[in-house]
């Protein structure tokens, strides 16, 4: 059992090792950009959401809750 947490903290740490990468990359590219951090920040995350395949989220509700079908 005791392995299993370890390897669960070595995940988190990993991804706050990464998280903490990115922050510093970010500031770091707002600071030579001379923008605003959270510009610079807000692109970033639209860019990564745009390369996303995403489906319609909305498209069930357009549709007005029909995708089920009755059984």
């Amino acid at each position: 059992m005791k392995k299993t947490i370890v390897e669960n903290d070595d995940a988190r740490d990993a991804s706050l090792r990464v998280s903490k990468r990115v922050r510093d990359s970010l500031k770091a590219a707002a600071a030579v950009m001379g923008r605003p951090l959270y510009d610079v920040t807000n692109e970033a995350i639209n860019d990564y959401l745009s390369g996303l395949k995403l489906g319609d989220p909305l498209a069930a509700i357009r549709r007005g809750g029909r995708s089920r079908k009755a059984a």
